[in-house]
């Protein structure tokens, strides 16, 4: 929860929720993108990374920003600096969500199941020759046998005021109205008067601001401002378009530091006629054996990502796309769409299939600008080589630098990241396990995959993992990438004071309780500082942790695989498989025979092989004739069909 309404920001993030790829009704064409029904904008808006696309020709830079915001329009305003002044325009938004999905990191964990394999299997004598055809005698005892056998196997598979010297301190530029956004262009010379000037003039401005703008002023750059105009809602606040002259794409992250969140993730998606990497800072690499997922299956790339760019200063980055432009696909395996015609009669029915194509253009109108989307996505990939998507993860105390993104000719290509994880699994034997409460202990340990704590450690307690910070940290609850609720440890005393300068900030701990410690008011965001002995957990509610006892520590901050001691845990062989009639117990090669536990050894009685089958009796009714013996079998059946059809014939008669 932002502590005042004011969006100070470059970038911002948009993730397009597509629907389940499925058969559509009429011939088969997919189903398309359509709204988040829990957005509030016409697609999903990712509150909790911040993005920006930005398309580099020759010391031209063209920077498309999806601002986010969420409160009362009136106090909407947008400030963000740059070279010189700048064409403005209106960008799509869905275009953000589609190219987010296309190039997101191919993450996957495989799960190593540990369980013991029995040493027993079933096994059958094979069925006897009894001539005839038909299906032979022994059949259905052996097909039993042939399943229970590869069932026996899949069980162990795994799965200021003015300036100095008479100039005014701020000089005006341009004013435009821009969709919804009333901007103005303007340099200033002292930061605390461009600040107040701004207030003067309507725009939302928190006093602290110009401890950010100082920079930028110092830099002669060049600000924009935006607010809206009079009567637009929230939903009028649309991706801003800027081009300018400059050598190379920036994100100013300083300015950024005003609002954000912990652990705030920031990707550029930079077209151009080659790769680029971020200029002075380093390229992380994320280490498969960290990633991993807990116990309720959440994976952990975002938290790895956070830790891994920490360790390398916390002004790292990844690299998680290399390679051609995207194109959206839409329909791609059918031949309903990029067509003259509506071969498959998608036109007028309400869905959105094929946003190329005319027949489709009402239906698609209808759920925002997705065709607008598509259109500049093509725009793109038809004027630019390469794309390359960059992605660090930096919280408010880090952001001391502005990146810079510069050209890496030669860099190889490789498409989307590929973080591929394996852990240990228990889950299917648990009950096995000799030890209970060692494994209770270790498999808890693996909800601290899932959470990364910065400076502190995370723990386990009754209700799941949790964030014992260190001194001078205090325990802050946020939502990570993926929706879900988190909390990480972030300094007690923020790098800026947003009640500086007078302004009055309402008590945000009011009504609020961390349980075991105290509430404290962070500029305006209620943090837990926990007693000792007690960690905070992100809880599934409201904007505070709740600090609760400390079960097991695990001596890291998180945001790793805890899987690994499992497999030192002895468990008890499984007991051998149920074998049908005609089985008996037979010992195999085991790839994990477990400890006998008194019941993974069959009986000598279930080890005896019964006498091979033959076909006399009962057989021979199925039609087995026997080598040297009379089909009477055979006959006795034949004789039965014909009886039952002359008796039908007859009803039918």
């Amino acid at each position: 929860m932002r502590p005042f309404r004011t969006a100070v920001a470059l970038a911002a993030a948009s993730s397009l929720t597509f629907a389940s790829v499925r058969v559509a009704d009429a011939c088969g064409c997919v189903s398309p993108p359509v709204p988040d029904p829990l957005g509030k904008s016409d697609y999903a808006v990712n509150q909790l990374a911040e993005q920006i696309i930005f398309e580099v020709e020759q010391n031209w830079i063209t920077a498309h920003i999806l601002i986010k915001y969420s409160g009362d329009p009136e106090q909407f305003a947008w400030i963000v600096p740059v070279a010189e002044a700048p064409e403005l325009s209106l960008s799509p938004v869905s275009a953000f969500g589609m190219l987010d999905r296309a190039t997101a990191p191919d993450v996957a964990v495989n799960v190593d199941d540990l369980c013991p394999v029995s040493e027993w299997a079933c096994q059958y004598h094979p069925a006897p020759d009894c001539g005839g055809g038909g299906g032979g005698c022994g059949m259905s005892a052996q097909s039993a046998g042939d399943d229970d056998f590869g069932a026996a196997l899949d069980a162990g598979a795994s799965s200021s005021d003015g300036a100095t010297g008479g100039e005014p301190p701020v000089t005006v530029i341009d004013t435009e109205v821009v969709g919804d956004y009333q901007t103005v262009t303007f340099r200033a010379t002292e930061a605390a008067a461009a600040a107040q000037w701004l207030r003067d003039n309507g725009f939302i401005v928190n006093p602290t601001t110009t401890l950010y703008m100082e920079p930028y002023v110092e830099a002669n750059m060049v600000f924009v401002a935006a607010k809206l105009v009079p009567g637009a809602g929230v939903g009028a606040i649309k991706p801003l378009r800027m081009r300018f002259r400059a050598p190379f794409p920036m994100i100013p992250l300083v300015l950024t530091a005003v609002a954000a969140e912990p652990h705030l993730t920031v990707t550029a998606f930079i077209f151009g006629a080659q790769p680029f990497r971020p200029m002075s800072h380093p390229v992380v690499t994320i280490d498969p054996a960290r990633i991993a997922q807990d116990r309720d299956g959440r994976n952990n790339y975002p938290m790895v990502l956070a830790r891994t760019i920490d360790e390398a200063g916390g002004d790292g980055f990844a690299v998680e796309y290399r390679g051609a432009p995207i194109r959206p696909q839409f329909g791609q395996t059918t031949s309903c769409c990029d067509g003259a015609f509506d071969f498959c009669g998608v036109g007028g029915n309400q869905k959105c299939e094929c946003p190329r194509d005319d027949f489709d253009q009402t239906d698609c109108a209808a759920v925002g600008d997705v065709v607008e989307g598509v259109a500049l996505l093509d725009d793109l990939a038809t004027r630019h080589q390469r794309l390359t998507r960059i992605t660090t993860r930096i919280s408010p105390e880090e952001m001391r630098f502005d990146p810079t993104f510069e050209p890496d000719a030669g860099a190889p290509l490789f498409g989307r990241l590929q973080a591929r994880g394996s852990q240990a699994s228990l889950d299917r034997c648990w009950t096995r396990v000799i030890d209970q409460n060692e494994y209770a202990e270790l498999d808890a340990k693996q909800d601290c995959a899932a959470m990364y704590c910065g400076a502190g450690e995370c723990v386990t307690t009754e209700t799941g993992a949790a964030c014992a910070c260190d001194a001078g940290q205090v325990a802050r609850r946020f939502l990570d990438l993926d929706g879900l609720p988190s909390v990480t440890c972030i300094p007690a005393t923020p790098p800026v004071d947003l009640g500086a300068g007078g302004l009055a900030l309402p008590d945000a701990c009011a009504g609020l309780s961390c349980g075991m410690g105290s509430c404290v008011d962070r500029n305006g965001a209620p943090v837990c500082e926990c007693d000792g002995g007690a960690a905070a957990v992100a809880g599934d509610t409201g904007p505070l942790p709740r600090c609760e006892p400390i079960d097991e520590l695990t001596r890291g901050p998180g945001g790793a695989d805890f899987s690994e001691p499992l497999r030192a845990l002895a468990v008890c062989a499984p007991p051998p498989p149920a074998c049908s009639e005609g089985g008996w117990h037979a010992k195999v090669t085991s790839p994990r025979v477990g400890v006998e536990c008194g019941d993974a050894t069959p009986s000598a009685e279930q080890q005896e092989i019964p006498p091979e089958p033959n076909c006399e009796g009962v057989r021979g009714i199925y039609g087995c004739g026997c080598r040297g013996g009379q089909p009477a079998g055979a006959l006795a059946l034949a004789w039965i069909v014909g009886f039952l059809l002359i008796r039908r014939r007859r009803r039918l008669a």
